[in-house]
């Protein structure tokens, strides 16, 4: 599986210009007909890394450093599979912004979140959406999914499937509630974007 993600960054950057990893590089759209040997998770891992690129956190949560250490949580269970270790090891390998996961298994009431930069809520939370949002507080952790009504639940980015493509909704007005701001590019891809609470 590493070959494969690894084999995936490579053509990713140099052939087809996917989503690249690095700060300056543009966001574009993935298609699965571009990369069929990479599995769904793999490429979604990938998705929740850049969205870590292209959001702007108030001070209060940014990393102490450039290098900082970013992290990504998942609550529920989780659909990636191994494809985030192997997300971790590369980005290790290849000197990138550092990112920790961690793994929260399904809701409980007495769960903190705020460490979190991205929290990713998997199906099995669908139920518990709501709740997990309020949890949080309007703290300024990037909330992702793929299941739908997240966004209608308060969430911030939905993963959804279109015309062979992953793409995402964009809950902007709860990100402006916990002070978190999307890059235009982010915005501009979005195939909807949700201005009012």
């Amino acid at each position: 599986m590493l070959k494969r993600f690894r084999t995936f960054i490579l053509c990713g950057i140099i052939l087809s210009g996917i989503f690249s990893f690095a700060w300056t590089a543009p966001l574009q759209q993935v298609s699965y007909a571009q990369q069929q040997s990479v599995r769904e998770y793999e490429l979604k891992a990938v998705y929740l890394y850049n969205f870590l690129q292209f959001v702007q956190w108030p001070e209060i949560k940014r990393p102490v450093s450039k290098d900082g250490v970013m992290v990504i949580g998942i609550v529920g269970e989780s659909p990636f599979g191994e494809a985030l270790k192997a997300l971790q090891a590369d980005v290790q390998r290849n000197g990138m912004k550092p990112v920790r996961i961690i793994q929260y298994g399904p809701y409980q009431e007495h769960m903190d979140f705020r460490e979190c930069h991205l929290l990713f809520v998997g199906l099995s939370e669908k139920g518990n959406f709501k709740r997990i949002i309020a949890r949080l507080k309007d703290s300024p952790v990037l909330t992702v999914a793929d299941t739908e009504n997240f966004i209608a639940s308060g969430g911030m980015i939905n993963l959804v499937q279109t015309g062979g493509k992953i793409r995402w909704m964009i809950n902007r007005a709860a990100a402006d509630r916990a002070g978190l701001r999307f890059s235009a590019q982010l915005l501009t891809i979005a195939v909807k974007v949700v201005e009012e609470p």
